[in-house]
């Protein structure tokens, strides 16, 4: 305990009479005490409120204000609690020296004082109030320290019965300091009644034996609630005897909930709360021993969801867990009431059907599980139909242990899967068989491509103008030493569902790109290379920088590149795909949506997203020659792409008549088994010397019709314009009205606007600009009767403008200017690099 004095304390003198005041200073200052005077209580309540002193000498007989009404003053000011308040009385005035103590007093002294003793005495008082002031701060801690422990202490004196509850055993019973004796028995009244005996019991042999003891019990508070105590208490001995016990008492009731909570959470699963596979192994393990018992049946059944995974990717984990827990809902409906509906992690359930008279009865739950799938699924503001499959066995024909019953469901699972999803199938001993060559072809996976077991094949893709190879897919591969090829289909989704996609993706882009290097170096520069990227990878790959190595390493040029994504890498966290693909943009290679039309694919992909390509599925292909929707929806995509300015591509294009199909409706290029298979890389080599290409009549080389749109608020300017052109070959649209004209651009194929320069309600100038926003391909010609410049200074400022026609027109001259025209719209160029402001003016004199 600290009660070490101030080096030289402040003393606070009160006293009217300045003789007492003078020999109090004589006395004090050469011991090392600073004084400070006060000649009434209001001056020593003055003095006070500037700093507080360590020690008061108070008079007690002052006029005006009695030292006791000051001394009570003294005490209601900030910081006078504590202060030592010594006051001068008389040897025989027991009746003042009464009072003071009454008022606040901390001790007094009679007058007439022992100068001599006088310092000794006041530095006794310094040391008792350091000591009880040190007592009063060590006394609040340890009260505080027990509130935030929750931990109370009690004692029992033997010898009297007397006891001590402190103030938070009082709060951890529920009492006040009021509510009766701290005697052991009320300790005992405050038990649920069956749990007396057990603290009674501890009690008596403490008592007894002076043996410590800590246990657990509960306690009732007085409001009908009832927490949880951790209970330890000890004797103090003298030889034999018992003088003292004591004890803590601490509320444990948070921390057993949490226990509890913990234990719980160890058994289920948080998010859907079922059982997890810890509990389901021991209810399985139950449920054997009842049925060997019984000699009754029990089943597995083993279910996930179809498609899960494309549920998470396209509307996210908030959707995919909402989900899971109405999937578990609505399964724990399906089952009886003793049956176990467990979570065994992801998308994948368990369900234990105990106590079974026959197989039957097992089949007919399962076919009650399917049942409950039929109906959508409303998760906010997203409805979706969700299915499932079900794998099943039986105990004991199918496994005698929790392991193997799980693991033979498992393989039925697989077989119900492959079948085609949505159904079930009870274990039979093929199914082992093909769970087994699985789990061998996975752990073959992992080696391939340490034992450089993959390979790339590259399919040709074909412009369908030039009929020439502009570029290929690369396709993997799998050739197994002593096996052969292993068909696609059988280990890449295994490895997307193991993650070895990843690294397997990465040495993909490497190779196709080194690949490409080679025949750029051979002279085949126009050359484009197009690698898949599956959603796993993208996710968990830093794809952009990926990229730029790769493209660093093998010096393909960037826009050689081409990355093709399916619908769910774009259905992924919207804002981080978005980021990505605009950093993939930056380095300069070409983006493709692979299998438009699949699955949910939307216009609104389209133009979210910075894509360049579009892929046309070939189930879409395969049924345009003999499926009326097949050759809508191929349409649709080819005319949706364009509209957008975006390359249209046909996978699996296999006839003729698809190839004619696709001419007609102008698809860009195709690939498929009419021009090629894949090709490894040696073969690839011998078709691109070979300079294989389609025949000119496979293509689509011929111009389609050219569009022109006449705008004009003079019908007989129409008229006259429609007559001079009327042989030219044109497809002429035309109207008097330039809003209108918004809507026919949007409607048709525009290559070239003519439209007149002053027209009411919107200029000519306005309608290019707006139209050079929209459509920045279409050639846009400008009619006027002004040739003055400054009359179209703002249209040749903004480049709205490629060309202006003067009336009256030179009717040959018009023709020529808009055959130009044309011949600039196809070649794709925007900007002709001739006249004033980088823009021609003609007229008759031209």
């Amino acid at each position: 305990m600290n009660t070490a004095l101030p080096l030289q304390p402040l003393v606070l003198v009160v006293d009217d009479d300045t003789m007492t005041r003078i020999l109090v200073t004589e006395a004090l200052e050469p011991e090392g005490f600073r004084i400070e005077e006060a000649a009434s209580g209001l001056e020593a309540l003055a003095a006070f409120q500037r700093g507080v002193p360590d020690l008061i000498l108070l008079d007690v007989a002052m006029p005006g204000m009695s030292g006791f009404e000051c001394c009570a003053q003294l005490r209601r000011l900030p910081g006078g609690a504590h202060v030592p308040i010594v006051v001068l009385t008389g040897n025989d005035d027991d009746d003042s020296i009464k009072q003071a103590l009454e008022a606040g007093a901390s001790d007094f002294i009679s007058k007439p004082m022992q100068w001599r003793l006088l310092a000794h005495r006041l530095r006794y008082l310094l040391r008792a109030s350091s000591a009880l002031t040190e007592l009063s701060r060590i006394q609040e801690s340890l009260s505080h320290a027990q509130a935030l422990a929750r931990l109370g202490n009690w004692e029992y004196r033997v010898a009297d019965g007397d006891g001590y509850w402190s103030p938070e055993l009082l709060r951890i019973l529920g009492l006040d300091a009021g509510s009766g004796p701290t005697s052991f028995e009320r300790l005992l009244q405050c038990l649920p009644e069956e749990q007396r005996p057990l603290l009674l019991d501890a009690f008596m042999e403490l008592h007894a034996s002076g043996t410590s003891y800590g246990l657990e019990h509960k306690v009732l508070q007085p409001d009908g609630g009832e927490c949880i105590v951790f209970h330890q208490a000890e004797a103090v001995r003298e030889g034999r005897q018992v003088l003292l016990m004591r004890g803590t008492v601490q509320d444990i009731t948070e921390r057993k909930l949490q226990q509890r909570r913990i234990e719980y959470l160890a058994n289920h699963d948080a998010l859907t709360d079922l059982p997890n596979r810890q509990l389901l192994n021991d209810r399985i393990g139950q449920a054997i021993a009842h049925a060997r018992r019984t000699r009754l049946h029990l089943a597995t059944l083993m279910l996930d969801l179809d498609r899960f995974k494309f549920v998470n990717d396209s509307y996210g984990h908030p959707v995919g867990d909402a989900l899971l827990q109405e999937v578990a809902r609505r399964l724990k409906v399906a089952v009886r009431e003793g049956d176990t509906v467990a979570r065994q992690g992801g998308d994948e359930f368990v369900i234990l059907l105990t106590d079974l008279s026959d197989i039957d009865t097992a089949e007919q739950i399962v076919k009650k599980v399917l049942a409950v799938f039929a109906d959508p699924f409303v998760l906010g503001e997203h409805t979706l139909h969700v299915s499932t499959s079900i794998g099943a066995s039986v105990f004991p024909s199918d496994g005698d242990s929790g392991d193997m019953l799980l693991k033979t469901a498992d393989a039925a699972l697989y077989s119900a899967k492959d079948k085609g999803r949505n159904g079930y199938q009870f274990y039979n001993h093929k199914m082992g068989v093909l769970v087994e060559e699985r789990a061998e072809i996975e752990h073959a996976l992992h080696q391939a491509l340490a034992l450089g077991e993959l390979e790339l094949h590259y399919q040709p893709k074909v412009d369908l103008t030039s009929g020439k190879i502009y570029g290929m897919e690369a396709l993997l591969r799998w050739r197994r030493d002593g096996i052969g090829l292993v068909p696609p289909d059988r280990f890449i989704p295994l490895a997307e569902e193991t993650g070895m996609i990843v690294p397997i993706g990465e040495w993909v882009l490497r190779t196709a790109c080194a690949q490409l290097g080679v025949w750029h170096a051979y002279g085949f520069t126009h050359l484009t290379m197009a690698v898949n990227v599956s959603a796993r990878q993208f996710r968990q790959a830093d794809m952009p920088q990926l990229v730029r190595e790769v493209l660093a390493d093998s010096g393909v040029p960037a826009h050689c590149l081409e990355l093709e994504l399916t619908e769910s890498v774009l259905m992924q966290n919207r804002d981080l795909v978005v980021t990505a693909l605009e950093q993939l943009k930056e380095i300069g290679i070409t983006l493709s949506l692979d299998d438009f039309g699949t699955g949910y694919s939307s216009l609104s992909y389209l133009k979210q997203f910075p894509i360049d390509v579009v892929k046309i599925d070939q189930s879409f292909i395969r049924d345009v020659t003999d499926s009326v929707d097949g050759a809508s929806l191929t349409r649709s995509i080819i005319a949706m792409a364009k509209s957008l300015r975006m390359t249209t591509v046909a996978e699996g294009v296999e006839t003729e008549a698809q190839l004619g199909f696709l001419n007609t409706n102008r698809c860009d290029a195709m690939q498929g088994y009419y021009f090629s298979r894949p090709l490894p890389g040696a073969e690839m080599d011998l078709m691109l010397y070979a300079g294989t290409h389609l025949p000119p009549e496979n293509c689509h080389a011929d111009a389609p019709q050219r569009v022109l749109l006449l705008v004009d608020d003079e019908e007989h300017i129409l008229s006259s314009l429609r007559r001079s052109l009327r042989k030219e070959g044109y497809q002429i649209l035309s109207t008097s009205k330039p809003q209108e004209a918004l809507e026919l651009v949007a409607a048709h194929a525009v290559g070239v606007i003519l439209t007149d320069a002053r027209m009411p309600g919107m200029s000519g100038s306005e309608l290019l600009r707006r139209i050079k926003g929209v459509y920045p391909e279409i050639v846009r010609v400008m009619l006027s009767g002004y040739p003055e410049l400054h009359s179209v200074t703002a249209a040749i400022n903004e480049g709205s403008v490629y060309k202006f026609i003067t009336k009256p027109w030179d009717e040959t001259l018009l023709k020529d200017h808009l055959r130009e025209a044309f011949q600039r719209f196809e070649s794709g160029v925007q900007r002709p690099p001739v006249g004033p402001h980088g823009v021609e003016i003609s007229n008759r004199a031209a």
